[in-house]
């Protein structure tokens, strides 16, 4: 598989590397977007486009009595998850394979879903946030955090198969399926959009 493609969809021994830097590249981000939105302490969660997991164990620390899902479209990265936080898979972690069109999870059945950095792939936005929120229970929330939009598209011409959005367009998608309270906050490097489920 060519490098470009690993940013989507990472494989083998390449897509390990990256998803490696991935871990610590995007971990400012992250620590930023984690003052931004509430976890909650109990019941459960997944983070969609998991990469190298680093953000379920991020969710894990601030979860005491939570459950945390897991998800991504690339077996390298479910294998290296599994690896980021194995004492927690099978008591309070599980990773699965699985893509945002269609989720492996039950209806109504997520307290919290994040999507870090990873909504630049998804095929077709509408339909894997009306995905996302099959799964969430009433009153629970859907957050996505991002890099700011690429007004010039520079990298959508270099990296195959990824869209940029910015956070207005991000919002008018989470209202258009029906989220609810949808808020943006954002600094010069990143954004975080967070919509909550309708009881």
């Amino acid at each position: 598989m060519a490098f470009r493609n690993n940013f989507g969809n990472p494989q083998g021994f390449i897509g390990r590397l990256m998803l490696s830097g991935m871990n610590m590249g995007h971990s400012p981000m992250a620590k930023w977007a984690f003052t931004q939105f509430d976890v909650p302490d109990d019941g459960m969660l997944v983070d969609i486009g998991c990469g190298g997991g680093f953000n379920i164990r991020r969710l894990l620390d601030r979860s005491k009595d939570g459950f945390v899902y897991g998800i991504d479209i690339s077996s390298t990265s479910v294998e290296k998850s599994k690896k980021t936080n194995k004492k927690n898979i099978g008591k309070r972690c599980e990773v699965l394979l699985g893509s945002a069109e269609n989720l492996p999870l039950k209806d109504n059945s997520i307290k919290l879903a994040t999507a870090f950095e990873t909504v630049y792939f998804w095929k077709d936005l509408e339909k894997c946030f009306a995905e996302v929120k099959r799964t969430i229970r009433p009153g629970g929330k859907f957050v996505v955090v991002n890099d700011p939009g690429d007004p010039e598209k520079h990298w959508e011409k270099m990296i195959p198969g990824m869209k940029s959005y910015t956070p207005d367009e991000i919002k008018q998608i989470m209202e258009a399926v029906g989220f609810m309270d949808v808020k943006v906050t954002k600094n010069k490097f990143m954004f975080c959009v967070s919509g909550k489920k309708g009881n």
